[in-house]
């Protein structure tokens, strides 16, 4: 399973943020346990204290590496691909791109700025749209794209959608959805709860707390092993419900770590999956530093792929992001940047970034889902773009890494 930082090791436990411990503490008190699932959401999004409202930090600097940071291309390559997806769409005059979680906003300029050397009428015909439930990352986000205000908008999930055609994207998102743990001990799955004792958070085994749990695993047709935990995303459902209904017509493409239940399930261990960032290092204490380390699991895309069928979200393309970037013109912009002049080492940061996009043993191993809705499966062309393959990659390639 590759990991969203690059570097391997684990961090000692600490104390979190204070007013995420709080809130935390006062929970338990008053139910004597919560869920792994509301501890996630609370470290996470605790307003003006969670980890995503007030401590994330992304790239090279920070917490760790999205592929919006590791190069600018990836954008270009987006773009490109959004563009096939408007001509299967019959060149519609207005599309709509609604980027779920948008992080720094570097995806968004991204893409905006690629579109008009892939084709005017598409670049035109564009409309960017941010669903973000962060106070902090909207603000960022917003500071960030300044120069772009007037092509992208802002929308809360909480907000009634207005169906829109176009495509759907969700880049390290749904490793960020709350989780449900369970654990299996003497044949017998347990939920994993979460308890204080002596002012320390500790796991706490019991029944499931909602019936659905007990459903999940037989639905998947898995057993996960004796002695082993395993992350259920319950919320997975209302996220693609969330998705089902602000596209009208047009795409999902869900971008993230993952695998089948087969892979996930079949193979647990007593760890479980999960990983929590910090300063490109990585725990699997899931306990640790609440509110100041980003909580993510690997993505059930089984599951995705179930619920996008019963929501109307068709499979159109299930690959990985390797593969789906060399099929746009990776290559091609690699082989681009050997001729733009930079100095040697420039040239040679911007090659290991481009190549780091399509690494199997990281981020090149995401998995790519495309689900369709009222729109028909497309193909990723081989033949050169409109304007040559330069439209992937500018004259001037910003110095890179930043």
């Amino acid at each position: 399973m590759p990991d969203r930082a690059s570097s391997r090791f684990l961090l000692p436990r600490a104390r979190g943020d204070p007013r995420v411990e709080a809130e935390l503490r006062r929970r338990i008190r008053a139910h004597g346990r919560i869920t792994f699932a509301e501890f996630m959401d609370v470290a996470l999004y605790l307003l003006d204290a969670g980890y995503y409202e007030a401590h994330v930090e992304l790239g090279r600097s920070g917490d760790f590496l999205t592929s919006p940071e590791t190069h600018p291309v990836f954008g270009a390559l987006l773009a490109r691909l959004a563009l096939l997806m408007w001509r299967t769409l019959d060149s519609p005059r207005t599309f709509h791109i609604v980027e779920y979680g948008a992080g720094t906003g570097s995806l968004c300029r991204q893409l905006l700025e690629a579109a008009p050397r892939l084709d005017a009428q598409f670049a035109s015909a564009l409309r960017y749209q941010i669903v973000e439930r962060s106070a902090f990352l909207r603000a960022l986000q917003q500071a960030k794209l300044l120069d772009l205000v007037d092509r992208v908008i802002w929308v809360h999930p909480e907000q009634q959608p207005e169906p829109v055609v176009g495509c759907v994207i969700a880049n390290e998102v749904a490793d960020a959805l709350p989780v449900h743990r369970l654990c299996v001990t003497d044949g017998e799955l347990r939920e994993v709860y979460v308890g204080v004792v002596a002012d320390r958070f500790i796991d706490l085994r019991g029944p499931f707390s909602r019936p659905e749990l007990a459903r999940y695993l037989s639905d998947e047709g898995v057993a996960p092993p004796e002695g082993s935990t395993v992350e259920i995303s319950l919320a997975a459902r209302d996220w693609l419900q969330d998705v089902s209904r602000r596209l009208a017509r047009g795409y999902h493409v869900t971008l993230d770590f993952g695998g089948e239940a087969s892979a996930i399930y079949g193979s647990a261990t007593p760890r479980g999956g999960l990983k929590c960032f910090h300063r490109h290092g990585w725990t699997d204490d899931p306990l640790d530093r609440p509110g100041l380390l980003d909580i993510t699991a690997p993505v059930d895309c089984t599951n995705l792929k179930r619920i996008g069928a019963e929501l109307g979200l068709a499979l159109a393309s299930d690959t990985s992001q390797s593969e789906v970037l060399l099929s746009l013109g990776l290559g091609a912009a690699l082989e681009r940047l050997e001729r733009l002049g930079l100095p040697s080492q420039e040239r040679q940061k911007n090659r290991i970034a481009m190549k780091a996009l399509a690494d199997p043993r990281g981020l090149g191993a995401y998995r790519v889902l495309i689900q369709a809705r009222a729109a028909s499966a497309f193909a990723f062309e081989s033949e050169p773009l409109r304007g040559g393959w330069h439209a992937l990659l500018p004259e001037e390639v910003p110095e890179w890494p930043r």
